[in-house]
């Protein structure tokens, strides 16, 4: 109002704050407080060991929330989440245990999407000529391998490896494919098999060979917003599954599409 008086301002907003519905002005103060409190408290995402690092790297540019990064095998997640962890949302190395949570009623209905199909690799980081398939079918050393009890890439390599080299018994397994992947690099084995992404951007190509994906079943990695979750889980399941975020994950060695 055209020239009122700091007088006529107070009185005006003490008069509002007077005649004001309770309800009203008590629905303001929770709708406040629980703003703050959805931004103060950070999103917890229960995420694949494998993906582990390329979601560190999304998450740099996701300012909307603060994110919490849980890391672990998916057979291992899964059964924190059954047995009441306080995750928002579960990104697996598979299908199948998304599906699980959602038949469980522990996860959102329809909120279950798949964020990247994972490649299997044979690496072996010391190798002086290009690692292949008949390097791997001679290979007579070690080869470490995620556990097939709990990770998919450890299930997927197994596969292989009875496919073609039933009699190998020399296997080390490792909780999950990040410590499968360390066994290697640090030296204390020899070769192992991991995800692609983890040796993409830091190991030469030809110290690793690119498994067919004919040759083990379909690493297709599905995230699912779990029940009482975080108010902003469902805008990052939709950044997720942006086109921008989908060239990030297949920049970073996963597909997000499998062509028939």
């Amino acid at each position: 109002m055209a020239g009122a008086t700091m007088s006529d301002r107070s009185s005006s907003l003490r008069d509002y704050f007077v005649d004001a519905p309770i309800g009203v002005l008590l629905f303001a103060c929770i709708t406040t407080l629980f703003s703050a409190m959805s931004e103060a408290t950070p999103l917890r995402v229960a995420v694949a060991a494998n993906f582990k690092s390329t979601l560190i790297t999304l998450t740099e540019t996701y300012v909307d929330q603060e994110i919490d990064i849980i890391a672990g095998s998916t057979g291992m997640l899964y059964s924190q989440i059954r047995n009441g962890a306080p995750f928002d949302i579960f990104l697996a190395a598979d299908s199948l245990h998304p599906r699980l949570l959602e038949q469980a009623n522990l996860a959102v209905p329809g909120s279950r999407f798949t964020y990247a199909i994972g490649q299997l690799v044979f690496w072996v980081p010391t190798h002086k000529e290009t690692v292949s398939q008949t390097m791997f079918l001679a290979f007579d050393a070690a080869i470490a391998v995620a556990n097939p009890k709990l990770a998919p890439y450890g299930q997927a390599a197994m596969v292989l490896i009875n496919k073609f080299k039933p009699e190998h018994k020399a296997l080390l397994y490792g909780n999950n494919v990040n410590q499968t992947f360390q066994f290697v690099d640090s030296g204390n084995v020899a070769a192992g098999f991991i995800s692609l992404a983890q040796v993409k951007d830091r190991s030469p190509a030809t110290s690793w060979w690119l498994v067919p994906m004919s040759e083990y079943p379909l690493l297709e990695q599905q995230a699912i917003v779990l029940k009482n979750h975080h108010p902003g889980a469902a805008d990052f399941a939709v950044f997720l599954q942006s086109e921008l975020t989908r060239r990030r994950i297949t920049d970073a060695g996963y597909l997000t599409s499998v062509v028939p």
